[in-house]
């Protein structure tokens, strides 16, 4: 008896990683639409905190896109931040830049703060963009971004970041990055990414997200909730896919990947449960595999073991698609082997983060700390 239950477990395990490896597959399939040129007039709200690596880069690319009519608001906490120099300088390089000073808010983040000051500049744009300074958007970001809003069933778009590894240790990170993306695609687990997120000026007074951010921690999570509670849907542009500095070191990506998803289960926990369950069963029968082996029992451990693999499929299915619907040439991404062979580490890397945010009551931002909501 017990031994058909093994049996059935490793089953629906394997069954479990081939329902993974199908969104990469599915992703390939769909994402072949093109849009006609749209170019209606936007702004790009950019919070920015600290001199980080290569920020004065990534911001002059934001000033610099091939767009029509644009404007670019760069807002800062105070005169006395770091990066408030590197904001005057650019400024003074572009026609259509300007910087803003945070007004604070009481109930929300400080980003989120930065973002509703930033909302005063866009009363004649029609489209509204949100992105993060740690990203170095190609030269048709903005315009790749912002044409999916053509379609009036799409309240918004959105990109996501991207990792170019040059180690083992921004390998893993690059592979745990890339196992978000997989969802990204499909509507049904999508969400905006306040990175690189698009939304024509109308549907975002319309869902009120202004009002709904006064009292909120995360703003992406609570654009993405506003949509789904609508008639709108959310369109993933992969060619929005933006190059990132990784972090190097594991220990700091830890901590940002629990926060992560600390975010995730405070805001849209019926995502996160699933998620938990599914990952944590499958990494679960893993280690149970082994110990099945090293006891005799070959059969059921050798097919829970067998879920290492198809992990692996996972990883060699995820750079494959990416590679070809992203807009950098092949010649930038490393071999594709890497990232299958660190499939099954990110995995665990992962149900840590959500074990992690399981029992987070509270957390530390950008010097901020933050208590979960009631």
């Amino acid at each position: 008896m017990y031994f058909q239950i093994l049996i059935i477990l490793a089953i629906i395990g394997i069954i479990g990683e081939c329902y993974f490896i199908s969104l990469w597959i599915a992703a390939r399939r769909r994402f072949v639409k093109k849009f006609k040129k749209y170019t209606p007039p936007a702004c790009v709200i950019i919070p920015c905190k600290g001199l980080e690596e290569g920020i004065e880069s990534n911001l002059n690319e934001f000033c610099s896109q091939h767009y029509p009519t644009y404007k670019v608001v760069f807002v800062v906490d105070s005169k006395k931040d770091s990066v408030y120099k590197v904001l005057t300088r650019i400024k003074d390089n572009y026609s259509n830049v300007s910087v803003e000073i945070t007004k604070p808010q009481k109930n929300c983040s400080g980003k989120i703060a930065a973002l509703i000051t930033g909302i005063k500049s866009t009363s004649s744009t029609e489209v509204i963009v949100f992105a993060d300074c740690d990203i170095k958007p190609e030269n048709k970001w903005l315009q790749n971004l912002i044409e999916p809003l053509q379609d009036e069933k799409i309240g918004a778009s959105t990109g996501y970041r991207w990792y170019f590894p040059s180690d083992f240790k921004t390998q893993l990170i690059s592979t745990w990055n890339m196992t978000s993306i997989a969802f990204l695609f499909h509507p049904k687990y999508n969400f905006t990414w306040g990175g690189s997120t698009a939304i024509k000026n109308t549907i975002f007074g319309e869902l009120d997200i202004k009002n709904k951010w006064k009292n909120a921690y995360s703003d992406d999570l609570v654009i993405t909730n506003a949509i789904r509670n609508s008639e709108y849907y959310i369109y993933f542009q992969p060619k929005c896919i933006m190059e990132s500095i990784p972090e190097t070191s594991l220990k700091k990506f830890n901590k940002w990947g629990s926060r992560q998803y600390t975010w995730l289960r405070w805001y849209y926990p019926k995502i996160w449960l699933p998620s938990f369950i599914g990952l944590f069963g499958v990494k679960s029968l893993t280690i149970l595999g082994i110990l099945l082996i090293i006891l005799g029992f070959y059969i059921p451990g050798v097919l829970m073991v067998l879920i290492v693999i198809f992990e692996m499929i996972f990883g060699w299915q995820g750079i494959a698609t990416l590679q070809n619907l992203m807009v950098y040439p092949k010649k930038r991404f490393t071999s594709k082997i890497y990232y299958p062979l660190t499939a099954p580490i990110v995995f665990f890397m992962i149900v840590q983060n959500m074990i992690i945010s399981l029992f987070k009551k509270e957390i530390m931002w950008a010097g901020r700390s933050y208590k979960k909501f009631k």
